[in-house]
């Protein structure tokens, strides 16, 4: 089959097999790539070509920056910079777009790192603080080592007061806040997983917690990434600190409602809701929290008294239409549940789309089936919620 005929979806579904397939060639053989780099950087292409020929630029490169980096994971000698620095020089010679080494001078940068060569590591690294937040804190660690007193000249400088490199560390910090760059960019780029960089970023991050309690952006930012690395551990800390010092701050609730409603805690999540109200008696998204813990608890009296303070406020009728809906079948009510389905298919008129999938859904809640019934309840809620949310213009800043 032409390869241009086939999906985007496809085609990256093919790569990744023949990725897992080098990857298990790397593991075992690691040694021999290491002492005849150009003989396997052929037979990677070779490859490549035959299997996939025709390939775009932008997946074709991604997937020689993926092979490169795994091999350098199980080399020896990971951690020499001469021979990291040839083996992206090989990697970068077979690509097909020139587009920079920020990939490269990252990698190298971490290594630098990892041998303690901290000076080094920042003028490698400095370029790149807007990549992703892990660049600054890494930057920053290099300075905060630097300054640490060793018996030297820096010790009674230090006594006196914070030393140039201790303050060009919480100098780094703040670049962070400013620049604002994108978090786990470097996972997408395939180097955003490494241990020691992720401790060194906690680390760093709680250090700036403690230099500048008033500032709630490194919390912000502390809490998008433990979501997205699925640290619950450290989310529920940073969130304790947060929603001590900004007790009014809608981020910080809203995330914490999430973190019980993961927890199954619904005595935590009504005090959540039962804050967010009293801070933002005017706004509506506390109310809807407090309607969809209603529907998940399938409290009657909670729904009701929540729903009549929603239509106080004039949440839109598609919203209450789906609450409504969502709250009978959840309760278990199938005869309840379908006239609420009438309701929305009313209420969306000929934008009915969105319903045809929650009909089908439905019929598979009153399943005989435990499991496919389980599975559709959560499919149901978690497509209202998202629904809801975007429609109610909630945003996660």
């Amino acid at each position: 089959m032409d390869l241009e005929s086939q999906p985007d979806a496809v085609i990256r579904l093919k790569l990744d097999q023949l990725k897992s397939d080098f990857y298990e060639y790397i593991e075992k053989n690691s040694e021999k790539i290491d002492t005849n780099i150009p003989v396997f950087y052929g037979q990677v292409i070779a490859t490549l070509e035959k299997a996939l020929p025709g390939i775009n630029d932008d997946l074709y490169d991604r997937f020689i920056d993926s092979i490169t980096l795994r091999v350098l994971e199980k080399s020896a000698m990971s951690t020499d910079v001469s021979y990291a620095a040839k083996l992206f020089d090989y990697a970068e010679r077979n690509k097909h777009k020139k587009t920079g080494k920020t990939l490269n001078e990252i990698v190298l940068g971490i290594i630098l790192i990892k041998t303690e060569k901290y000076s080094e590591a920042i003028e490698r690294l400095k370029k790149y603080r807007n990549v992703d937040a892990m660049i600054c804190p890494a930057l920053a660690y290099c300075y905060l080592v630097r300054a640490l007193p060793s018996g030297g000249p820096d010790a009674d400088e230090a006594i006196r007061g914070p030393t140039p490199n201790a303050l060009a560390a919480r100098e780094q910090m703040i670049e962070m806040i400013r620049l604002n760059p994108p978090v786990n960019r470097l996972r997408e780029m395939g180097i955003g997983e490494d241990p020691g960089m992720n401790r060194i970023f906690w680390f760093m991050l709680k250090k700036a917690i403690e230099w500048f309690p008033e500032n709630r952006e490194f919390l912000r930012i502390g809490i998008d990434k433990a979501s997205k690395d699925n640290r619950r551990d450290i989310k529920e800390e940073l969130l304790g600190i947060a929603t001590e010092r900004f007790f009014n701050d809608m981020y910080f609730l809203r995330e914490l409602y999430k973190l019980k409603i993961e927890n199954r805690d619904a005595g935590g999540v009504a005090g959540v809701v039962r804050q967010m109200t009293q801070q933002f008696p005017d706004d509506p998204e506390p109310i809807y929290y407090g309607i969809k813990l209603a529907i998940m608890t399938t409290h009657a009296d909670v729904f009701y008294r929540f729903r009549k303070l929603a239509v106080a406020k004039n949440i839109p009728r598609t919203v209450l239409a789906l609450l409504d809906f969502g709250f009978e079948i959840m309760s278990g009510k199938k005869n309840e549940a379908l006239a609420c389905l009438d309701e929305v298919k009313n209420v969306f008129g000929r934008h009915h789309y969105f319903v045809t999938l929650l009909d089908y859904v439905a019929r598979d809640i009153f399943s005989d089936d435990e499991k496919k019934a389980r599975q559709a309840k959560k499919a149901l809620i978690d497509s209202i919620d998202q629904y809801c949310l975007t429609l109610l213009k909630v945003e996660d800043s």
